[in-house]
């Protein structure tokens, strides 16, 4: 019957038990609890948030709707591994920086739901992905099926690019709003 070393190096292996042990939970992987975690946030970020695209495209093909559900899923995959990785570094842990992402991905999920407000802001982006999918596979030697899910599949991406671009200025500007708050509270308290 083999002890581990005490927690306290100074404590005495008379104390520490295989009882004690015994009686303490295992841990679970905190990589593994983490990446669920930030697999089922992101999937409802970019699930609602894909709403108003889903709602455009609900006539569409097979062909279309695969597109996009491969395009939001690689989005949640994306977001998954840069939330994870960078789950513990000292910016993320900032009061203000929580904050920030919390309005703006909160934001981002309220328009998408508001009927004119989400069409509005996605029907912009999409036009310009659109366009910019239509010019490239314009001359596309592939087949009707293959261009349909492939140009879906890019024209979600572009248009994912732009939403997260709009994005990121908006978040900016609640970032200074936010880190203005927190400064504040930090002043009045000294």
């Amino acid at each position: 019957m083999s002890t581990h070393d005490p927690d306290n190096p100074f404590q005495s292996p008379a104390t520490v038990s295989q009882a004690v042990d015994v009686e303490q939970p295992q841990k679970i992987d905190d990589l593994v609890v983490a990446t669920a975690k930030a697999a089922v946030r992101w999937s409802l970020i970019c699930g609602i948030s894909a709403i108003p695209s889903w709602m455009i495209a609900s006539g569409e093909t097979t062909a279309v709707l695969g597109g996009m559900a491969t395009g939001v899923i690689l989005f949640v995959i994306g977001y998954t591994i840069l939330d994870v990785c960078t789950r513990k570094h000292p910016l993320r842990r900032r009061p203000e920086v929580k904050l920030t992402l919390a309005i703006t991905y909160g934001t981002r999920i309220a328009i998408s739901i508001l009927f004119p407000i989400g069409f509005t802001v996605d029907i912009f982006c999409g036009i310009l992905a659109v366009a910019a999918t239509g010019a490239v596979f314009e001359t596309s030697t592939l087949d009707h099926v293959e261009l349909e899910f492939t140009s879906t599949l890019v024209t979600t991406f572009i248009q994912g690019c732009l939403l997260n671009c709009v994005l990121a200025v908006y978040g900016l500007i609640v970032y200074a709003f936010c880190s203005a708050i927190v400064t504040s509270q930090r002043s009045g308290g000294s």
